[in-house]
């Protein structure tokens, strides 16, 4: 008929047909009215329930990132500072380490670790630090996987013209070594990582300094320093 309307029911109804999918394998047998709504919705044709913690909480450590609640800036020792001092005769291939701790109740957003050593007349020194957030695969020394590999470290290795400078040698001159995160970070160095580095409450940065060559001559201090900012946690 000329001028008649087509009605389209827009009536919106609730799944009704859950096929493999119940309220208890999520909540652990624990009836749902005990634990108020259970929202379910439709997800490539198939009913789904609702997680929560990847929709509302993990979204916001984007956010977490945009309050600065206070600086690191590599310069307060036992917090965002750490010296390493090998001592006049120190032997060949001796490990020494020296840590940082993220303090309880805060959150550090890092986008530069920096390592330096002034060097020494005898003894050459190998840099490198460790992340206990990353599982080491191949080493045992429990401090988390290294940012460095050895043997990169010791060869100060070139990997398509960016040097990997963590090896400093005898009589060398001083090195700064820049471990840097952030969106432009690689255009500096193909080893940095293009997000910040987010550090939890707990988490551990452990600073390592292994002399080669031969006998340290006089006490040389190795020092790592953090910087970026610490941020509002969102997300436990």
């Amino acid at each position: 008929m000329n001028g008649s309307k087509k009605l389209v029911d827009k009536t919106i109804r609730p799944l009704t047909t859950l096929s493999s999918l119940t309220p208890a394998d999520v909540t652990g047998g624990v009836p749902v009215n005990a634990l108020g709504n259970l929202p379910i919705g439709n997800y490539k044709g198939v009913p789904a329930f609702w997680d929560l913690d990847k929709a509302v909480n993990q979204p916001l450590i984007t956010a977490e990132s945009q309050y600065i609640m206070g600086i690191l800036s590599g310069r307060e020792a036992g917090y965002d500072l750490v010296t390493v001092t090998a001592p006049a005769a120190t032997a060949i291939g001796t490990l020494l380490t020296g840590s940082l701790t993220v303090p309880t109740g805060e959150l550090w957003y890092v986008n530069a670790i920096s390592m330096n050593c002034p060097s020494d007349a005898a003894a050459g020194f190998t840099l490198d630090w460790y992340c206990s957030l990353w599982t080491d695969r191949v080493g045992a020394l429990g401090f988390g996987q290294p940012f460095h590999s050895p043997a990169h470290a010791l060869a100060n290795a070139v990997d398509a013209g960016n040097a990997i400078a963590t090896h400093v040698n005898a009589g060398g001159p001083a090195i700064n070594q820049l471990d840097e995160f952030g969106p432009v970070a690689t255009a500096w160095l193909i080893t940095n990582k293009v997000p910040l580095l987010r550090l939890p409450a707990g988490t551990v940065i452990t600073f390592t300094v292994l002399t080669d060559t031969a006998p340290v001559a006089v006490a040389t201090a190795s020092t790592l320093g953090v910087f970026g900012a610490m941020g509002r946690a969102l997300v436990a």
